[in-house]
């Protein structure tokens, strides 16, 4: 085999390689929970923020499912819209288009998983639900007590806020992506 032949045969060797690193094509599977519903109602994946009619897409519920597929050119913050009567039953959803399959279960505690920047929105939206639950049960709390115990609610209410506002800011940091874009937003 001739040097030239073998040149050649690395350089394609490494043009498929290379292309094989970039694959950028996502997809968004989700499972609807409502029963039958939802059959035949359109989903649509809308940008979280500067939303035209160019760069909203649709898909079809089809036995509780629905997908959608392409390619990502940016990473970018995304919701999950469905019509307003089925808001009533289903929570809308975040999720970040980015690289990978994302799996989301739409109900009234909708959530998504299967990539590392929808994993990270997951466990925020876990963490957040942890505290409201928390700061929820402190206000029912604080409006039957008096004196100490109010004082020791109220700095127990201040201690949570101030833990979550410290790892929300440690999760900007540590994310120049588009979850911590987000997480910026929200927090301001």
């Amino acid at each position: 085999m001739s040097i030239s032949k073998i040149l050649f045969s690395l350089v394609g060797v490494a043009a498929m390689l290379t292309s094989c690193g970039r694959d950028r094509s996502y997809s968004i599977e989700g499972a609807l929970y409502g029963g039958k519903n939802f059959e035949d109602q359109m989903i649509y994946l809308v940008p979280f923020s500067g939303a035209t009619t160019e760069n909203i897409d649709s898909a079809v519920v089809h036995n509780s499912r629905f997908k959608f597929t392409g390619t990502v050119e940016h990473e970018g913050v995304y919701i999950i819209r469905m019509r307003p009567m089925m808001r009533l039953f289903i929570n809308e959803l975040i999720v970040i288009k980015e690289p990978g399959r994302i799996r989301t279960r739409l109900s009234s505690t909708s959530s998504a998983k299967g990539t590392p920047l929808n994993d990270s929105l997951q466990a925020w939206r876990e963490y957040k639900q942890m505290i409201d639950d928390q700061m929820v049960d402190i206000r029912k709390q604080m409006k039957k007590a008096t004196g100490e115990e109010l004082a020791r609610l109220k700095a127990q209410s201040d201690s949570l806020k101030s833990m979550f506002d410290r790892r929300n800011k440690q999760s900007i940091t540590l994310n120049n992506n588009a979850f911590g874009e987000f997480l910026d937003k929200y927090v301001r």
